[in-house]
């Protein structure tokens, strides 16, 4: 079953992705190209960037990383940091430490070729807090405990969000969401997120700000979730991505903000 977190404003309920404009793109059958997905948060570091090249959509295994690259990052306020390779295609910053309201450059070079990206990243409001309700099962609707996130959206259109859901530990890409506050600037949500848990199941919500190009990339992949049941099951050119000379992927700069809460 799919499912879906949705969102109360002002007496308003709707789904994330009701009122959007759903993002026209093609499937990259064949060719392989570079693959770089990294992401600088707020949070302490080091942060971490892969680099991969893709596989044909009918090609089976995963993706090996590509090593020797040269990777910078440096950001708006003059720091420039050159990653360490770390594992198989896996880079690590040194010494950089992500801040809200900073603009963070990459560059790559690999195998003779340039690849650049950018993102700002913007504050995020903190949630406030997480709260369970418990539903007796019924129609379209199982029994248990129902989270919802309560939070306040800051005055002024224009922030953008994903969310990240780990139950017991483990990532819940199938809860993967995001969300606009074109229809409830300013306003106090509450996030009712439309899964049950059992007694006793904890729960990690991360809440992350991010940009507008950072939001479409993040809403071509649900809309994928939405219409295969996961957001990663096909390759990543589904999604308008950042980074320069033709590679696939999004290279990110957040601000986090988390609430946790054992359900009860």
């Amino acid at each position: 079953m799919k499912k879906y977190i949705l969102i109360s404003l002002s007496l308003l309920n709707f789904i994330f992705s009701s009122c959007e404009e759903v993002i026209e793109y093609k499937l990259d059958t064949a060719d392989a190209r570079l693959v770089v997905e990294g992401l600088i948060t707020d949070q302490p570091g080091p942060y971490q960037l892969r680099i991969s090249n893709s596989r044909g959509y009918l090609e089976e295994g995963s993706t090996a990383g590509v090593n020797g690259a040269l990777v910078i990052i440096s950001d708006s306020e003059g720091t420039t940091d050159t990653l360490t390779q770390v594992n198989d295609g896996l880079y690590q910053t040194t010494k950089l430490q992500g801040k809200a309201g900073n603009t963070y450059y990459l560059k790559a070079l690999v195998n003779g070729e340039t690849y650049t990206a950018q993102s700002y990243m913007p504050a995020v409001a903190p949630l406030d807090s997480l709260t369970f309700e418990y539903k007796a099962d019924g129609h379209m609707q199982e029994e248990g405990y129902y989270p919802y996130i309560h939070f306040g959206d800051p005055a002024g259109k224009g922030n953008f969000y994903r969310w990240n859901v780990y139950i017991n530990g483990e990532l819940a890409p199938d809860e993967l969401a995001v969300l606009n506050d074109d229809l409830y600037d300013g306003s106090y949500g509450h996030a009712s997120m439309q899964f049950a848990l059992k007694p006793g199941d904890k729960l990690r919500v991360e809440m992350y700000g991010v940009d507008k190009p950072a939001y479409e990339f993040w809403y071509a992949l649900v809309n994928q979730q939405n219409s295969t049941g996961s957001p990663f099951e096909s390759t990543p050119a589904n999604a308008p991505g950042n980074i320069s000379n033709g590679a696939m992927g999004y290279f990110g700069a957040s601000a986090v903000t988390v609430a946790e809460g054992v359900a009860e």
